[in-house]
């Protein structure tokens, strides 16, 4: 019988093959632990702790995790799933009509709760491990941060969840923490990873992409964001940004390319490498590219509204690498086959993040490209609003001239700057959604803003739900201290 909060996750303490390759030049994902170990055998040296560490990334290497992650967009008003009944697991998100006996749902619940653990075994047996004590620390940042950012995923979902801090004696049966104990949880794991971690330009080239101080704090700035914590919030972020580690890139159209992996604007992102095995490479460019029958399209899942559009002032530059529209050319690679609206049958229109001028040759569904979860332009985006919320009005202002700057490349004649006499929250919203469409972030924007009943009602939105996922039935099945989500 399965009786702990692992079970729809993980079938025994000892499987860290989960650990994957995802650095493009024999980084450092491609240091895994090799065949069934156990804690008797296994967290004894540095090369140990830095497997087990590497372990805890990969679930962000899982199907739903990378090839189908635009299962985040479809559930606001920026796209439909698209292409009639394939791809029907995804129908209930697709119509906000979400299930408890939903396997999607279910598989998200676990996958977190499978990182969570890969994240206990690391902080439970690393610190007796003796090795070089600045390693050590980091390796344990890692953990505590990517501990926090699992969680965050939940609670963003779920609202409260069982908090489990250890895999020794782990409670079989633990009830749901309240929502402010999860965040707080979260607060004190990203808070304990920002002190330990370095910086990003700490890092060595084969270090490159793990998780790092920045990433912590942009992560705690979101969290308190959705608490409504404005000057905690304004602070986290205010510590990025005087970091001089990050910046915009000079071209909006260049962040989703592969060459701008790990770069100046990236705070978080998913490593992967291309042209290998499957699981080592990123099929999400496969999922959301252009169907059109020809091997060197894709499936063309994910498709924008025309709501979405429709949000875009006119001239603005981002909305050609955002979404593909009748006639346009996807990349030189394909120049001879423009983009027809019938490929697309609900909207007219595909997905072009990752798309738009990325050549895959035949490894579209093994893509060497990184997913972005936290860039800089999203830090800038909340800062600003922490900034309005305190009042602030100069340093809101400010930043979102930056992200306008920069998406108008040098063209005076399109996107104004902002004075400070707009209404500034609306001017927010309409930043973040144009700045970070279709990157997963508009439904939980929606939800924690209040605004989900005006915007997506139309759509499915439950109020009684409160914007929550439920809880998967077959964990209420074994685990009678669970409980449902409001209006499920």
């Amino acid at each position: 019988m399965k009786n702990q909060i692992y079970i729809a996750t993980i079938t025994a303490l000892v499987l860290l093959l989960f650990a994957s390759s995802c650095q493009k030049d024999d980084g450092f994902l491609d240091k895994s632990p090799n065949g069934v170990l156990s804690t008797s055998n296994f967290y004894k040296t540095a090369e140990d702790a830095e497997a087990a560490a590497n372990a805890a990334y990969s679930i962000l290497h899982d199907f739903w995790m990378k090839s189908i992650a635009f299962k985040k967009d479809i559930i606001s008003d920026d796209a439909v799933k698209g292409q009639g009944v394939d791809l029907a697991a995804l129908t209930n998100f697709d119509n906000l009509n979400f299930s408890a006996t939903d396997g999607v749902n279910q598989t998200i619940w676990g996958l977190y709760f499978k990182g969570i653990y890969l994240c206990n075994l690391v902080l439970d047996y690393v610190p007796d491990i003796e090795m070089d004590q600045a390693k050590k620390e980091r390796i344990l940042g890692e953990a505590y941060f990517l501990r926090g950012f699992y969680y965050y995923n939940l609670v963003i979902r779920y609202g409260g969840v069982p908090i489990m801090s250890t895999t020794k004696n782990a409670e079989k049966t633990p009830a749901r923490a309240t929502r402010e104990a999860t965040w707080a949880f979260i607060e004190e794991n990203l808070t304990t990873a920002a002190g330990l971690l370095p910086w990003k330009n700490q890092y060595s080239a084969a270090e490159l992409g793990r998780a790092d101080k920045g990433a912590s704090l942009a992560l705690l700035g979101n969290a308190y964001l959705f608490q409504e914590k404005w000057q905690d919030a304004f602070d986290a972020y205010k510590s990025v940004i005087e970091s001089g580690n990050y910046s915009l890139l000079t071209n909006f159209g260049d962040i989703f390319k592969p060459e701008s992996d790990n770069g100046v604007e990236s705070v978080f992102e998913t490593q992967f490498k291309g042209g290998e095995e499957f699981s080592y490479g990123n099929g999400f460019n496969f999922w959301v590219r252009p169907r059109n029958g020809s091997t060197i399209f894709g499936l063309g899942f994910c498709m924008p509204t025309q709501d979405l559009v429709d949000e875009f002032e006119e001239g603005d530059p981002r909305l050609r690498y955002t979404v593909i529209r009748e006639g346009d050319i996807i990349s030189e690679e394909v120049k001879d086959f423009p983009f027809q609206a019938a490929w697309a049958p609900e909207t007219g229109m595909s997905y072009g993040k990752y798309v738009v001028d990325v050549p895959v040759g035949g490894n579209a569904e093994r893509h060497e490209q990184n997913l972005k979860q936290i860039r800089y332009a999203e830090v800038l985006l909340g800062y600003a609003e922490a900034a309005f919320r305190l009042g602030n009005t100069g340093e809101a202002v400010a930043k979102i001239n930056l992200i306008r700057q920069r998406a108008r490349g040098g063209n005076t004649g399109i996107l104004p700057d902002l004075t400070g006499s707009e209404d500034l929250f609306a001017a927010i919203v309409h930043e973040r959604r144009v700045e970070l469409a279709l990157e997963g972030k508009r439904y939980f924007d929606l939800v924690r803003w209040g605004l989900a009943v005006q915007e997506l009602g139309p759509l499915g939105y439950q109020p009684a739900r409160q914007g929550l996922y439920p809880i998967p039935q077959t964990e209420l099945d074994v685990n009678p201290n669970l409980t449902p989500n409001p209006g499920y």
